[in-house]
C-alpha cells in the first residue's frame, strides 16, 4: 500500500494527489505537528486539511499516536509519518570501506553492513558485489528489493578515484545508472556524498531549528550543500566540490582548476600534507621524522598520528588551515546568511580544528552582530552519508 501510494506521489499530476503529497512532505519536515499548523503551512482550509489528513491516516502513510501539550482542554493530536512500514537502502561506495544501511523512513538504522575492499575493482564489479550484499541484508529482515522504496547510492568517491573528468561525469553517471537499473527492480538514485550527508544531518538534527542550513566538509576536497525552507536543491556531482575553489588569495598558489588562491590550496588534507612536507624540508622539527624513514612515506595517517602526539609543526599547519576555512565560511555566511552552519569531514574532529575554524568565523563576523548564525560540528558518524543516501530516495518520491 505504502509503495503504491508513494509511487502515485512521484508520478501523478492529479490536483488532489499533489495536495496529499504536500501535506505528507510537511509532516515529514515538521512532524509531530498539529492539524492547525499544517493547515496554515499548506495555506489550506481547515476542513480540506482535515479531510486529506483522514485520507493519509486511512492509507497508513501517517500516524496520529502522539499527543501534544494541553493548553487547558483536551490534548491535541499530533501527526507524524508512519515510518515503520517503509524501508529504504542507503549505500556509500568506497574503495576502502563501503557502507550499506537498511533504514526506515525516519532514517533509523535497522541493519548495517561494512564491506572492506581488498583490491581495486571497477565500479561495475563493485556494484555487483554490493547488490549481492544488499540482497543478503534484506533477506535477514524478511525483505526483498521489490518491497523497499528504493536504493540511494553515493558514488562521487569512485568517480574521483577513477579520475573521471568533470566534463565526463554526466555520461559516466548515466552508464552506472543504467547498469544498476538493469539489475534491481526498484527505484534507484545516485548522488554526491556531501548532499546525502547534509540531508541526514538536517533531517536527524536540525529540521525543526533551521530554515537556512549550510553543511560543509573539509577533507581531501572541500564541499558544501545548502537547504532552504526544508527544500533540497542538490547540485550535480561534478560541482559538489565547488566550495573548495572559492578564492582566498588572488596572488596565492596555483590550483588544479587553473585559478590562483583557491581554498583547497590552503585548507584541504592535501594542502596540509604539502605544507608539512615543505616545512620539514626547510629543517623544521617534527615527530614525523621519527615516524617515517623517507619523505615518500608521509601520508594522511602519519599526519593524524603526529597530531595525536601534539606535534607542534602539524598543529601550526592545522591551525592555519582552519583559519582559512573559517574565513571562507564567514564569506559564505555573509552571502547566504544561514541560521545554522554545520562543519563535517575528516578534519573537523581533529585536535582543535573546529574550535579554530569557529574562532576565525567569529572574528570576521564580529562586525555584523545582527547576523545570528549558529555553528556546530557535524555528528561524528561514519554512517551519515549512507543514511542520507537512503533519505534521498524518499525526497525523490516527494519532489515536484
Amino acid at each position: 500500500m505504502l509503495l503504491t501510494l508513494l509511487n502515485e506521489f512521484r508520478t501523478s499530476k492529479n490536483s488532489k494527489t499533489r495536495k496529499l503529497k504536500m501535506l505528507y512532505r510537511l509532516i515529514l519536515n515538521h512532524g509531530p505537528i498539529r492539524a492547525e499548523e499544517l493547515s496554515s503551512l499548506a495555506s489550506m482550509k481547515p476542513a480540506t486539511c482535515a479531510r486529506l489528513l483522514d485520507e493519509l491516516s486511512k492509507s497508513q502513510l501517517i500516524s496520529t499516536s502522539e499527543l501534544g501539550e494541553s493548553t487547558g482542554g483536551r490534548k491535541p493530536i499530533l501527526y507524524s509519518i508512519n515510518s515503520d512500514d517503509g524501508y529504504v537502502v542507503g549505500i556509500e561506495m568506497s574503495d576502502l570501506y563501503s557502507t550499506i544501511l537498511l533504514l526506515n523512513l525516519k532514517l533509523d538504522i535497522l541493519g548495517m553492513l561494512k564491506i572492506k575492499n581488498e583490491q581495486l575493482e571497477t565500479a561495475e564489479k563493485m556494484l555487483d558485489n554490493l547488490l549481492i550484499k544488499v540482497e543478503q541484508l534484506l533477506s535477514e529482515h524478511q525483505l526483498t528489493t521489490e518491497k523497499i522504496l528504493g536504493i540511494g547510492i553515493a558514488i562521487d568517491h569512485i568517480l574521483e578515484r577513477d579520475k573521471v573528468e568533470f566534463s565526463q561525469y554526466d555520461a559516466r553517471i548515466t552508464d552506472l545508472f543504467s547498469y544498476i537499473n538493469d539489475r534491481v527492480p526498484c527505484f534507484v538514485t545516485l548522488g554526491s556524498g556531501i548532499t546525502f550527508a547534509a540531508l541526514a544531518e538536517y533531517r536527524l538534527r536540525y529540521h525543526s531549528k533551521s530554515q537556512r542550513f549550510l553543511f560543509t566538509t573539509c577533507d581531501t576536497d572541500i564541499r558544501s550543500c545548502t537547504v532552504i525552507n526544508n527544500t533540497f536543491a542538490p547540485a550535480s556531482i561534478s560541482t559538489a566540490q565547488a566550495f573548495g575553489h572559492i578564492t582566498i588569495d588572488i596572488r596565492g598558489q596555483r590550483c588544479e582548476c587553473g585559478s590562483y588562491g583557491c581554498l583547497k590550496q590552503y585548507s584541504s588534507l592535501s594542502a596540509i600534507k604539502t605544507r608539512i612536507i615543505q616545512q620539514i624540508r626547510l629543517g623544521k622539527s617534527s615527530v614525523i621524522n621519527k615516524l617515517v624513514s623517507t619523505e615518500a612515506e608521509i601520508n594522511y595517517h602519519t599526519i593524524f598520528q603526529a597530531l595525536a602526539m601534539d606535534d607542534q609543526l602539524c598543529l601550526d599547519v592545522l591551525e592555519e588551515a582552519a583559519y582559512y576555512y573559517g574565513l571562507a565560511l564567514a564569506n559564505a555566511i555573509l552571502t547566504l546568511q544561514p541560521d545554522v552552519v554545520v562543519c563535517g569531514g575528516t578534519l573537523t574532529p581533529k585536535n582543535h580544528f573546529f574550535a579554530m575554524t569557529k574562532k576565525s568565523i567569529e572574528e570576521k563576523m564580529s562586525a555584523f552582530p545582527h547576523i545570528k548564525t549558529r555553528i556546530f560540528p557535524a555528528n561524528d558518524s561514519y554512517e551519515v552519508v549512507a543514511q542520507g543516501a537512503g533519505g534521498m530516495v524518499l525526497e525523490n518520491y516527494l519532489s515536484d
